[in-house]
């Protein structure tokens, strides 16, 4: 009992000094992701990544070739290092033995403690797994990392979108459906869609890396899945390996590697931009013809199940392409949107028709990492959305 009311104790101080550290609202801001995180990972709750830091180094620098930009890992102050000269973060690991979140208390919040100032930390990783009746476990994690580090986000992450909403105070959340073979794509994205707007949070996935056969079309399944998650709100994404990606010895790509190198390439050029525009207002659909694995669709174009098609009193239409979009507003109050095809392996020839003209339409050119302008004839702006891409599209006036 002695015990208990001692850590009870501890707890409550640990929160006034957290409080005293930053306000309630200073600390949910400080706690706010600030890059879109593509994040390696060999798994969690254990750790096999290079334990030497010249095998460690040339790890990250092969990792970065490959537009990774984060790392699920044991934290280590060496490690720490290292990550900061390539520009990359350490997603904290906090299931590992050495500071488990809630079977080694003292470990973790010793190290949390440390790290409150640290510019390498991406967040803390509390969780990946089914949920089902732990979320009080889970709420009582968050709460304890928050009073330890009120400065970093904390993550839970859950199967399905399974009881993750029941988890309380999380900064960010994310889920894994491995939808290619699983199925339920559309109905996970509107369910995380709308916690994260409801919560005013963000989310992430945890994918399959091999969705399709490995140097021929993976890339398009796997890129598909994070190209239709942005126009819901994704802010960042980590894959789940059978085995490859990167080879230890050498830190040269293998196939698997080359696959997501590709992948990860169309994404971290629009980080930036994706992370300012923050979470969706809505999300709508065009009717297809055909599904993502590029077979027709049986009967008349329709909307793909799970989606809503754009209202017809819109102030716009989309009179050609087959896509998805999210339609969301940047920090200066212009309307941005993210497109994507639904077809995994067909880039989209689209056509926006406005119901009154705009200003300017402004396309976000990933190559040249910047915005450039869109012809406009009458009414109307016509570009391309590239397979297994995410466009963003930007309106004035």
């Amino acid at each position: 009992m002695k015990n208990s009311m001692t850590r009870c104790l501890a707890a409550i101080l640990c929160i006034v000094h957290a409080q005293a550290l930053l306000g309630a609202g200073e600390a949910e801001v400080a706690r706010r992701p600030d890059r879109f995180a593509i994040i390696f990972n060999m798994g969690y709750a254990g750790d096999a990544l290079p334990a030497d830091p010249a095998s460690f180094e040339r790890f990250i620098r092969g990792i970065k070739t490959a537009h990774f930009n984060t790392v699920l890992c044991r934290y280590e102050d060496w490690r720490a290092k290292i990550c900061k000269k390539y520009d990359v973060r350490i997603f904290v690991d906090l299931l590992v033995p050495e500071h488990h979140v809630y079977k080694n208390v003292e470990a973790a919040q010793k190290l949390c403690e440390s790290l409150r100032k640290s510019e390498v930390v991406y967040a803390y990783h509390l969780w990946s797994d089914e949920i089902g009746n732990t979320y009080d476990g889970r709420s009582r994690d968050v709460k304890n990392v928050h009073a330890w580090d009120p400065a970093h986000p904390t993550y839970v992450g859950c199967y399905r979108m399974g009881r993750v909403g029941r988890v309380e105070g999380t900064d960010l959340f994310g889920y894994y459906d491995f939808h290619w073979k699983r199925g339920g794509h559309w109905a996970n994205l509107a369910k995380a869609s709308n916690l994260a707007r409801e919560k005013g949070i963000s989310f992430l996935r945890y994918d399959d890396a091999a969705p399709g056969r490995i140097g021929a079309g993976n890339p398009n399944r796997a890129g598909y899945t994070i190209a239709t998650s942005i126009p819901f709100g994704l802010k960042g994404y980590l894959f789940h390996y059978a085995g490859g990606v990167i080879d230890a010895k050498t830190g040269a790509l293998d196939a698997l590697g080359k696959d997501l190198e590709k992948v990860n390439a169309k994404f971290a050029a629009i980080g930036d931009e994706v992370m300012a525009i923050g979470n969706p207002t809505a999300v709508y659909s065009t009717p297809v013809t055909k599904d993502a694995k590029n077979d027709p669709v049986e009967g008349a174009p329709a909307v793909p199940g799970g989606l809503t098609a754009l209202p017809a009193d819109h102030p716009f239409r989309i009179t050609s392409g087959e896509v998805l979009l999210g339609l969301f507003k940047d920090p200066k109050g212009r309307d941005v949107f993210a497109f994507a095809s639904h077809n995994a392996y067909q880039a989209q020839d689209v056509t926006i028709e406005f119901k009154e003209r705009p200003k300017a339409v402004s396309l976000f050119n990933r190559a040249a990492k910047k915005w450039t302008a869109v012809k406009l004839t009458g009414g109307a702006a016509t570009f391309r959305v590239e397979e297994y891409a995410t466009e963003l599209v930007r309106i004035e006036g």
